[in-house]
């Protein structure tokens, strides 16, 4: 990703609406305002492949999505800190949502993870058997 300072300016590259995207850099934000502006709510029907994904940001899989390959971020010693447990019994608000996604070999820096307890759980598993090998 190249980012250009013009005086009090910073321009990004556009991500697009893909569905695939190949080796980019991805700041989370940005995708979530460019889906906003094409009146997108969800990231819906996507492929990433070898994807750098950057935050802040809480990504929220709603059905769907599989990752496969992925490094999820820095655990700092404990899958669970990348984990955030939804409050309400319902809706999550200010997480960037996907479904009916695939990732695949990409990588995430300073994203935390919500979702249904099934979803936790299972990504927890995943990430202590990675740690192990």
């Amino acid at each position: 990703m190249t980012m250009t300072f013009t005086d009090d300016t910073l321009s990004l590259p556009i991500i697009g609406p893909g569905p695939q995207y190949v080796s980019r850099h991805i700041w989370l934000p940005q995708l979530v305002i460019e889906a906003a502006q094409r009146s997108e709510s969800v990231i819906e029907g996507k492929t990433f492949t070898s994807c750098d994904f950057e935050g802040p940001a809480v990504l929220l899989p709603v059905s769907g999505c599989r990752f496969d390959g992925c490094n999820m971020g820095d655990t700092m010693g404990d899958a669970r800190n990348l984990m955030l447990t939804p409050m309400g019994p319902q809706k999550v608000t200010g997480a960037v949502a996907f479904k009916d996604c695939t990732f695949v070999d990409c990588h995430f820096l300073r994203v935390g993870f919500t979702g249904q307890a099934a979803f936790l759980n299972e990504l927890v598993t995943m990430l202590d058997v990675g740690a192990r090998r």
